[in-house]
């Protein structure tokens, strides 16, 4: 065979490979193409904006609206003397603090009969001062004082170092401790960590990169990132989750939608050890707690409010619940005189939403039905007088005032 058709021959074999290369290259362009359109698409559309991405961005701009005072005893506390409009796509609210950076209006009382410590479902988010369920409590008993410490991320030791610092001075009667489950085993691990490292820093930037480093290393860790970086994903993801019977859109008769985080749902489905050393260290707070609390003369009540996961996520995840239960039954064997509003609120939540549906906290709703059955509890208890007790005994002295006057 001579050189000219050899070429010739080797002329004709690349063709077409050039042509099947060429044709791969149009196929990747057009897909890449097709993907950035549907991703776009998806973005604006909030119909079709996956679950994990609209709670990710409304989590991202709530956080641009934190600003907390570092304190070197208990972490940080809100900003003192507040007042700041919060506008978000789930409310419209005016944020209020006391001189010290508390959900409380001025002047405070001398004395409170009743004081509450907790996170953020006690700062009023989303509903301001006036529905939240303290003041709510607050305006269903005939008492002259309560005072809400609610401060955001505190666990029980952050709890305890509130009420050292400024609730002891108060001499109230009834001590309430509020447990955030969803949030404050790893809170209280988290400022655990911070003594044992000095309290040297800004807590509120250290707490953030601690829980990043907590969470666990798993596939689903490393899908939520792919989640974050498409929507297509993530949107995928929602049509696994509801074929497999959980949804993350609950739906009711009227009002909006609430969404379900998956993470806190696989997160609340991992069992709960008894021995475990966060549940351990919660329990040893809450008894220097309370032993402070009646020392002073105070009864003292730990309140266990559920995450909308546990109360939504329930009846598609049971074992939602597991770590509850445990919580709850460890508590009530160590003498804790516990009020769980679990049931409550499940029961009376079933129609309408006590929760918003971006925001992880109570809305009003969900803030009347604790006050609600706090003030049953202190009803049935008798540990401060109620306005049925007043009535039994006929009006005061400073009651038949204004009438002995007109005579």
């Amino acid at each position: 065979m001579n050189l000219e058709k050899w070429e010739g021959k080797k002329c004709d074999f690349e063709t077409p490979r050039r042509k099947d290369n060429d044709s791969l290259r149009a196929v990747t362009l057009l897909l890449g193409l097709a993907i950035y359109i549907v991703e776009k698409v998806i973005a604006v559309n909030p119909e079709l904006t996956p679950v994990k991405a609209q709670l990710r961005s409304f989590v991202n701009a709530e956080a641009g609206e934190f600003h907390p005072v570092s304190d070197p005893d208990i972490g940080f506390r809100g900003p003192p003397h507040l007042r700041v409009w919060t506008f978000t796509d789930d409310y419209q609210y005016l944020t209020e603090s006391d001189e010290h950076g508390f959900p409380n209006r001025m002047p405070l009382p001398q004395t409170a009969e009743i004081e509450v410590f907790g996170d953020s479902l006690l700062a009023g988010v989303g509903v301001a001062i006036d529905r939240e369920f303290s003041t709510l409590v607050g305006r269903a008993l005939p008492i002259k004082g309560i005072v809400n410490f609610g401060n955001g991320g505190a666990a029980p030791n952050r709890q305890l170092m509130t009420f050292r610092k400024f609730g002891a001075s108060f001499r109230p009667r009834l001590v309430v401790s509020c447990i955030y489950l969803a949030a404050d085993l790893d809170g209280q691990l988290v400022f655990d960590s911070r003594l044992r490292d000095g309290a040297k820093g800004n807590y509120n930037e250290y707490r953030l990169a601690l829980n990043d480093r907590l969470q666990p290393k798993s596939f689903w860790t490393f899908w939520s990132k792919v989640q974050r970086i498409s929507h297509i994903a993530g949107k995928l993801t929602d049509l696994v989750l509801r074929w497999r019977g959980i949804p993350l859109r609950i739906s009711f008769p009227s009002g909006p939608d609430v969404l379900l985080d998956i993470d806190s749902l696989r997160a609340r489905a991992i069992g709960l050890d008894r021995q475990d050393s966060r549940m351990l260290s919660m329990i040893d707070s809450l008894k220097e707690m309370r032993a402070l609390s009646q020392s002073g003369g105070a009864n003292f009540l730990v309140v266990l409010i559920p995450s909308k996961e546990e109360i939504y996520g329930a009846p598609f995840m049971p074992e939602v619940m597991n770590q509850a239960r445990v919580l709850e039954q460890c508590l009530e064997q160590e003498g804790f005189t516990v009020l769980s509003v679990y049931d409550v609120i499940r029961r009376r939540a079933k129609d309408r939403s006590a929760f918003f549906p971006h925001d992880i906290h109570l809305n009003a709703f969900g803030n009347q039905i604790v006050a609600d059955a706090l003030v049953n509890w202190i009803e049935k208890s008798g540990v401060l007088p109620t306005k049925k007790d007043l009535a039994k005994k006929g009006p005061s002295l400073f009651e038949l005032t204004p009438t002995l006057a007109h005579l």
